[in-house]
């Protein structure tokens, strides 16, 4: 992320970083660059889906460190990713890459990979520990930077455009906040940056030949074409791949303002080069790095969005964005009709988990795009071909990036019924029955399930249904286990969850060290696709099924362990045997989830079961047998050695 390079060229000359021991300050955090930082640096799982649970211990404690070095934090989070389009491209190479990631860590290389809900489990964790945030309309960036300025404060994140901005608080670079000692010295032993040290190093530069610099060197947004340009590793005393990054610095240092050092850029290239339209794009980029009064600095102060709505974004929304209570992709949508989805490590033999759920998606797309009064009677399922209204999906066709059209849909039983300028005020039971419809269930009817696992009950029951190829019922059976745990697991601690941790920690040990089952590994990765896309559209709908805690939902090494036992064998209530709350929760969610299947798709899965247990009985009569033959070799053996003794 960034300006190309500028990061290796900062940390390859450490003095322009003051060792610092940072307490009692307020901190302005990019909360994207923290959730990604926090993820990999505590080697949490990636290869099975994730780790939610451990991540939501890291975040705690993380937060928990400050505190005790009385630093005040203010999270910024990324919204809607490049509405003006700059980075899109940038956006769809990024994305190949983490497809190629994804595939490699499938076929046992190593790599990062993020799961897929970290960005909501993170939100419900600074909510759930009080830690003030918002959830920027737009990128965060230059928001972060302006309100640190306003302030006066530090940004901390990875983003070397940080080293750009002229923030008065200075930028601390993640990599070197060592968050961990906090609580022992009472401070975090960090380094500090500060644009006027770099300028001071270049012959006390005008800090706005900084802006220039980024634009010239490249960054997400611009990169500009190069040829023109002169060698600017000819002006560096240095050698090697900073060199070009010092020679620019050095170059620009050379004037007094980036005017003149524009002119000078133009009056070098070629007489065909239009000159006055390259000129009007540069100062156009350096427009970025130019920092105004924050427009989020209200919202941490007395709670008002920010003031700057984009076309086609209903008002009502700006607050539960800022608040994070929906999801920022609904902005694309709204803005652009254009999504790009998350991938994860799967069968990339397979289409993408994200076709299991795009049902859910296209209802999503029907009440952002079809009940604005205006559109409802042409996005009416009942005529396909008046169907206008389109979301441009980039998914992945085996490992390639690609994007296909995807039609909005409207439940017809409340297309009149819905409107999304008032979509929070609609009746509660309607905003339900649009949840049960997209997800093909009946409400729940008594009262068994707990709240908390009523959605993972409604998807689990879509994605048996839509997942292909079609879960087996061991599959099946250590997904309701894990959820059964994940639950128990928050409830106040007894000593049958004491007992169940102990013999879950062994399947979390026993599968950390297997190899990756790439079956159980798409069929999982489709349910999480499902739980993904019907927690968003439960959110756009204000929440008519309660809404869950991520973070207890999903837990890949012990799901994965899980189904590795019951396919060995076991049966569900033996894995969760000593505790009785646990097995009687276990039945009412199967109960629940059985009750929607039809009677053909439950044979299937009891015979793919028998089928599965014949092959485990054929397995362990085969060890037997060999077992027996060992056993009588031996018995001979001992007698012929008998028989030779005097």
């Amino acid at each position: 992320m960034g300006v190309h390079g500028l990061q290796q060229y900062i940390d390859s000359n450490i003095d322009f970083l003051m060792t610092c021991c940072f307490r009692q300050s307020k901190l302005i955090i990019d909360g994207s660059c923290l959730f990604h930082w926090l993820y990999f640096e505590s080697n949490l799982d990636q290869i099975h889906g994730g780790n939610y649970n451990d991540f939501e211990k890291t975040v705690t404690l993380f937060f928990k460190n400050l505190g005790a070095c009385n630093i005040e934090p203010y999270v910024v989070l990324d919204g809607g990713d490049d509405i003006k389009g700059n980075k899109f491209e940038t956006m769809k190479r990024r994305c190949q890459e983490r497809i190629r990631r994804a595939n490699a860590l499938s076929r046992g290389c190593s790599g990062e990979h993020l799961p897929i809900l970290i960005k909501n489990v993170f939100k419900q964790i600074l909510q759930k520990i009080g830690v003030h945030f918002i959830q920027c309309l737009t990128e965060a960036d230059w928001e972060a930077a302006a309100l640190a300025n306003e302030w006066g404060c530090p940004i901390l994140s990875s983003d070397s455009d940080f080293y750009i901005f002229s923030n008065r608080g200075g930028f601390l670079p993640i990599t070197y906040f060592k968050w961990r000692k906090g609580s022992h010295h009472k401070c975090i032993p960090a380094k500090l940056f500060r644009f006027e040290n770099l300028c001071a190093a270049f012959n006390h530069m005008n800090r706005h030949n900084l802006s220039l610099f980024a634009i010239i060197q490249g960054n997400d947004y611009y990169n500009l074409d190069k040829r023109q340009f002169p060698n600017f590793s000819q002006f560096s005393t240095r050698l090697g791949k900073t060199s070009k990054i010092d020679g620019l610095l050095t170059w620009l240092s050379h004037f007094t303002g980036p005017t003149e050092a524009i002119s000078s850029l133009m009056s070098q290239m070629k007489k065909d080069v239009k000159s006055d339209s390259l000129r009007h794009n540069i100062n156009q980029a350096m427009e970025m790095y130019r920092l105004k009064p924050s427009s989020i600095a209200q919202f941490f102060i007395n709670g008002e969005p920010q003031s700057r709505p984009l076309q086609n974004l209903p008002d009502w929304t700006l607050k539960p964005l800022a608040e994070g209570k929906l999801a920022s992709s609904i902005i694309a949508v709204l803005t652009q009709k254009r999504v790009i989805l998350k991938f994860q490590v799967e069968d990339f033999g397979l289409s993408s988990s994200n076709h299991t759920s795009q049902l859910i998606r296209q209802v999503m797309y029907g009440i952002l795009l079809c009940t604005r009064r205006q559109n409802i009677i042409k996005c009416s399922t009942s005529d396909e071909e008046n169907q206008q209204y389109d979301v441009e999906e980039y998914d992945r066709q085996k490992t390639t990036l690609i994007s296909s059209m995807v039609p909005a849909v409207l439940p017809r039983c409340v297309e009149t019924q819905l409107h999304l300028d008032s979509l929070w005020e609609a009746p509660q039971d309607v905003r339900l029955q649009v949840m049960l419809e997209a997800l093909e269930v009946s409400q729940i009817a008594d009262s068994t399930v707990p709240e908390g696992l009523q959605l993972a009950v409604y998807v689990t029951c879509f994605w048996l249904k839509h997942a292909k190829p079609k879960p087996r019922a061991e599959i099946f059976w250590a997904l309701l286990v894990s959820l059964v745990y994940g639950y128990l697991c928050r409830e106040p601690k007894t000593e049958e969850v004491e007992v169940l941790s102990l013999e879950f920690e062994k399947l979390y040990r026993c599968n950390s060290s297997r190899a990756m089952d790439l079956k159980l590994a798409h069929a999982y990765c489709q349910w999480h696709c499902c739980l993904k896309d019907s927690f968003t559209l439960n959110q756009l709908l204000n929440h008519p099924v309660p809404e869950p805690e991520l973070a207890s939902l999903y837990c890949g090494s012990l799901l994965h362990g899980a189904a590795h036992e019951l396919k060995r064998g076991r049966d569900p209530e033996s894995v969760l045997t000593g505790s009785s709350v646990a097995i009687s929760l276990y039945q009412s969610l199967h109960a629940a989830v059985v009750c929607e299947l039809d009677d053909d798709f439950i044979t299937k899965m009891q015979t793919r079961t028998r089928e599965c247990q014949k092959s485990v009985d054929k397995l362990s009569n085969a060890f037997e047998h060999l077992m027996d033959e060992d056993e009588e070799e031996n018995v001979a053996c001992r007698e012929n050695v008998d028989d030779k003794l005097p």
